[in-house]
């Protein structure tokens, strides 16, 4: 006759059996919400017998399950981003040194003589950045160029980096692991948005100009949310089929 504690361990096991069975099939009925694809997180990585998965969630959406619709504007146009949180690698003076194009004029859709960013003419790697003060998820950029003497302005291309802590910075990478270049804009007014195929976590985020038309002039907005999103930034959302 087994022995009293084997029995327990026989039991134990047969209960156990099919809550392991779900933990380790835990995809098949996808957790992650709005078409988010669950992935298994190996249990070598994990370190213990119950497998855990991370949700890739589709453009426009975060949250650990995805369950975040996050494409409000963050603060460029209606101003909620402050001057002294915007800076850029460099600035282009015109007309004899009156006119300044720095970097808290790219906020999307202002108007004025001078209303945008330019970095010098003389800057090889010219990039603007954004610190907005707190993580938060950035899902996609909004650009715009603007016009200086009736002359159309604007970046054809660029890439995006983010960081937590801006020293230390990773750009945004296409499906061959490589910079993605996001696709900008074609005259000086057209709004183009760009969604990034998932969401990051950042406090610092960079756009690079790697094609302009006649000058790299941008005015921009990010697009995200807060990391637990339940107070969203105020203003109007985009339309997330735009790419």
């Amino acid at each position: 006759m087994p022995r009293p504690c084997l029995l327990a361990a026989l039991c134990g096991a047969l209960l156990c059996a099919p809550s392991l069975l779900v933990a380790l099939d835990i995809c098949s009925k996808n957790p992650c919400h709005n078409g988010g694809l669950c992935k298994e997180i190996s249990q070598e990585v994990r370190g213990d017998v119950f497998p855990s998965y991370t949700c890739t969630c589709l453009e426009g959406y975060a949250g650990s399950h995805c369950e975040m619709k996050c494409v409000e504007p963050l603060g460029m146009e209606n101003g909620n981003i402050a001057n002294s949180q915007i800076t850029a690698s460099s600035v282009r003076v015109t007309f004899l040194g009156l006119q300044h194009w720095v970097p808290e004029l790219a906020r999307l859709n202002r108007a004025g003589m001078v209303n945008a960013w330019t970095p010098s003419s003389n800057d090889d790697n010219p990039w603007i950045q954004v610190n907005l003060l707190r993580r938060m998820w950035v899902t996609g950029v909004v650009t715009q160029g603007a016009s200086r003497l009736a002359s159309h302005e604007y970046l054809k291309a660029f890439k995006v980096a983010y960081s937590l802590n801006g020293h230390e910075f990773n750009f945004i990478h296409d499906v061959n692991e490589k910079h993605k270049e996001f696709a900008g804009n074609w005259n000086k007014n057209a709004v183009h948005v760009n969604l990034f195929e998932t969401p990051v976590e950042a406090q610092y985020v960079r756009l690079y100009p790697t094609s302009c038309h006649t000058a790299c002039t941008l005015r921009f907005e990010l697009l995200g949310c807060e990391l637990d999103a339940t107070v969203p930034p105020a203003g109007r959302q985009w339309n997330c089929k735009t790419r």
